[in-house]
């Protein structure tokens, strides 16, 4: 089976969500040594090794430099800005190049990669199409507008949104098989064809054996990439709301991800209990400084592949229950969850120095992890993707 992958941003460098999403579902794609994979797509950034998490040789990448310039001119486009900016001219060349080839699937890996689906329909032949949704965009984008501050900015990212509905209307329509990340989202594509939840497949490495005891520090691990607006707006409201308990509590905070400069600078003022360490190569040490891991956003949605690391790494989840979609009922009782950020910081509070309870949730959530969301496991579901009406 021949599979043409599009991807607008390459997966690598792996520090956020949907480059971890697309690698493991490429890795679980190339295990199938009866399927060719070819991926398409421009690079983040000008260092990045898309290859190294993928490590297989039955996958070639068509890669591409970065975009470059102003994506100030999708204002004129019928495209949202991430997509307009992402449809480069080397990559619609690129893929024109490729469409001359004989596909048995051509694959829109995220709605800000579908800029050039008028493209793909002309020319795919007999090829199927399958979109990859990595969310709900026509969901979650006008509620992360509505929450914006500033009528100039919310005005903007409300047009914004509304492209990104019609885009994924396009995409979702003329699809012969949507993939999904988590049960959440199913809903959502109700009127879709063919839709099948893939959840992430974890690419790290697993410490199933570790134990949390009376010395550990009284830390927890934030992992992110923040970047996005969103994602800032999630970090200010974590650190405002749970930030002052656990301060008085004396609990620490380590963030690790790429955050603004503004940002840090704006809530660093206030936070002493923060320590941000921006991107990490290898956050194995402050695994094992940590009592466990964070997942606390409101806006967004979304499966959050922060909680793989944690339950592989063996850090006990402290989160809110929004926040957790596309996790199981049964993962979820292995938690320390709440419905509100202030009644999380109690939670953390309350929880914190229990370390009988803390290693008994990292435990029981390792095993159902790696029942769950391993390599093998993955390429099982993609097989049952692809495979089932070939």
């Amino acid at each position: 089976m021949n599979i043409l992958w599009i991807s607008g941003r390459l997966p690598g460098p792996l520090f956020s969500g949907d480059a971890l999403y697309s690698a493991g579902l490429i890795k679980a794609l190339a295990k199938m040594e009866d399927v060719t994979l070819c991926v398409l797509g421009n690079r983040r950034d000008s260092t990045s090794d898309f290859t190294k998490a993928i490590g297989s040789q039955r996958v070639t990448f068509v890669d591409f430099p970065p975009p470059l310039g102003s994506d100030a001119w999708s204002i004129l486009s019928g495209l949202p800005k991430d997509a307009f900016k992402l449809a480069t001219p080397d990559l619609q060349a690129g893929l024109i190049e490729l469409l001359a080839r004989d596909w048995d699937w051509i694959i829109v890996d995220h709605a800000n990669s579908a800029g050039l689906l008028p493209t793909i329909l002309a020319r795919r032949g007999k090829a199927r199409l399958c979109y990859i949704a990595h969310n709900a965009e026509g969901k979650i984008r006008p509620e992360i507008a509505a929450s914006a501050t500033g009528l100039l900015v919310r005005t903007t990212m409300r047009l914004d949104a509304e492209k990104y509905r019609r885009l994924e209307n396009a995409v979702v329509s003329a699809a012969d098989s949507i993939i999904c990340i988590s049960d959440a989202d199913v809903g959502y594509f109700s009127l879709a064809k063919n839709v099948q939840v893939v959840p992430p497949v974890y690419l790290g490495q697993s410490t199933p054996s570790i134990t949390i005891g009376t010395s550990r520090p009284r830390r927890l691990l934030l992992l992110g990439s923040f970047e996005w607006r969103a994602k800032q707006r999630n970090l200010e409201s974590i650190i405002k709301t749970v930030g002052p308990q656990l301060k008085k509590s004396d609990i620490h905070l380590d963030v690790v991800g790429a955050v603004p400069r503004e940002v840090t600078q704006h809530v660093s003022s206030t936070a002493s209990m923060v320590t941000f360490h921006g991107q990490v190569d290898d956050v194995r040490e402050l695994f094992q400084c940590a009592r466990g891991g964070l997942v606390a956003e409101t806006l967004g949605g979304g499966f959050k592949l922060k909680v793989l690391d944690y339950a592989f790494q063996g850090l006990p989840i402290f989160g809110l229950r929004g926040a957790l979609a596309g996790t199981t009922a049964e993962e979820q009782s292995c938690m320390f969850l709440a419905d509100s950020l202030d009644d999380l910081g109690a939670r953390i509070v309350e929880n914190i120095d229990n370390t009988d309870r803390l290693n008994r949730s990292q435990r029981k959530l390792h095993e159902l992890a790696s029942n769950r969301y391993g390599l093998e496991m993955g390429t099982r579901r993609l097989r049952d993707a692809f495979f089932a009406k070939a």
